[in-house]
């Protein structure tokens, strides 16, 4: 059984810096294997998804290659293995899915990115903290919604948004299959990719 926190952690280790840091971080490398689940994809297209020059593209590549987690072909470019759509599978069980989103109703004008969360039962859900992920990792803010008993709440402010923004209710359900206990993370920032990847950050620390 793959135990994602090990997984994750052994990547880290080669990464302590000896001399610069590195330009890219664990979200970028767990947003590849995620960007490849469907399809194979290059160096460039990868880069321009990642927001990352290539040369920080061609390092990540080496890393996930090296763990046996992609398959580089030189015309076809790069795709996950099956120990890699392994590892994605089991991130799948608790970042559902994730899409763009319009916060407009919050009166919030920043692009915004939205991860259909499935927190599994041992997993320690602390709001302010998630919040603060999000921020040092390049988001304005985060907003934090919880699916229950038919109702979406935004924890300490509504107990149920579906009175005072209808539409951003039904936006989430339309959006995401939704169980009761799931939560919907919505980070915000000045351009879409650094709400996706700030977003994402808060939510793999989730299994990290």
């Amino acid at each position: 059984m793959i135990n994602l926190k090990s997984v994750f952690s052994d990547f880290i280790q080669p990464m302590v810096p000896r001399g610069p840091s590195p330009a890219f971080s664990l979200v970028h490398l767990i947003k590849t294997l995620l960007l490849l689940e469907n399809e194979s994809m290059g160096r460039q297209t990868l880069s321009r998804y990642l927001n990352l020059g290539e040369g920080s593209v061609r390092t990540i590549i080496k890393r996930l290659s090296e763990k046996g987690l992609i398959f580089v072909d030189p015309v076809g470019g790069c795709s996950l293995t099956e120990l890699g759509h392994d590892l994605v599978k089991k991130i799948r069980e608790v970042i559902i899915s994730e899409r763009e989103i319009n916060l407009k109703d919050f009166e919030i004008k920043s692009q915004a990115w939205a991860i259909h969360i499935r927190p599994m039962f041992n997993m320690t859900i602390n709001i302010t903290k998630l919040r603060d992920i999000a921020v040092k990792n390049g988001a304005d803010g985060m907003l934090i919604f919880s699916f229950r008993d038919s109702k979406i709440s935004l924890p300490l402010v509504y107990e149920d948004i579906s009175r005072d923004f209808p539409e951003v209710r039904d936006l989430l359900i339309k959006s995401f299959e939704l169980r009761d206990g799931d939560l919907i993370f919505v980070g915000f920032a000045e351009n879409r990719k650094l709400a996706e990847l700030s977003t994402l950050a808060a939510a793999i620390s989730l299994f990290l």
